[in-house]
């Protein structure tokens, strides 16, 4: 699971993804928003604009430091080959993992009376996409095959990787979780998000590959999708869930 990156490679990559940012943070206020340039447009043609800029801020700056001076593969960035039942049953214990571990939170919460800012529920993506089938097709390509093949690439290929091969795993884990949490800028779900990149982080580091984050990210993202789709469609099941509670 050795990577050629080192941590250079990490800071140059970090420091060239906040110039973008700040760079197009600068233009959209000199110009008029994205939203009302495509406001005529089909929702998802303005969620796919916003989606690539954050491609272009992330993996532009990988491709230029990483991807261009390695000259790498797939491999280089931790995807192996691992027997299909070794990923299955880490998938499966990973999903377990991340439903005990959110049934405990929600449980000392909840017999203690507590709210935590950061402990809400994930925004949905779906409104974004529009719920006509243009915009439901489009929401699954990029929210359950697009999205966690690039981003398990860039935070467990690169990241993830490097920081544990800089620090100690449990270090180096932390820390990737916490910036994975964090580059998603939703702060009121920033525990959930930081438990799942810990076990994201524990999935590649079970198989050695980051074919296993990929794929239970994507399984991950396909049960919220479910249900945030059945939920549009029976919107009285919440009702009938919070007065049974």
């Amino acid at each position: 699971m050795e990577t050629r990156f080192v941590f250079r490679d990490f800071l140059k990559v970090f420091a060239f993804t906040l110039v973008l940012f700040v760079f197009f943070m600068v233009i959209f206020q000199f110009v008029p928003s994205a939203a009302d340039i495509l406001a005529g447009f089909h929702p998802t043609v303005a969620f796919l604009f916003q989606y690539l800029l954050q491609f272009v801020i992330l993996f532009f700056p990988l491709w230029f430091f990483v991807v261009d001076k390695y000259g790498t593969t797939l491999a280089d960035f931790g995807f192996k080959k691992v027997p299909i039942l070794q990923i299955l049953k880490t998938v499966a214990l990973c999903y377990l993992l991340y439903l005990v571990v959110s049934y405990i939170i929600l449980t000392i919460l909840s017999a203690t009376g507590l709210e935590l800012a950061g402990f809400q529920d994930q925004q949905s993506y779906l409104p974004s996409f529009g719920y006509d089938s243009i915009g439901l097709i489009s929401a699954f390509i990029v929210i359950i095959l697009v999205a966690p093949f690039l981003e398990e690439l860039f935070f467990r290929g690169f990241i993830y990787r490097v920081f544990t091969k800089t620090w100690p795993v449990w270090l180096g884990s932390i820390l990737t979780a916490l910036l994975f949490a964090l580059i998603h800028f939703q702060l009121q779900t920033i525990i959930p998000l930081f438990i799942l990149g810990l076990i994201l982080n524990f999935a590649y580091q079970k198989t050695g590959s980051v074919w296993t984050s990929v794929i239970f990210h994507s399984f991950n993202n396909a049960i919220a999708f479910a249900l945030d789709l059945y939920l549009y469609y029976h919107p009285e099941f919440l009702e009938n869930l919070q007065s049974l509670t």
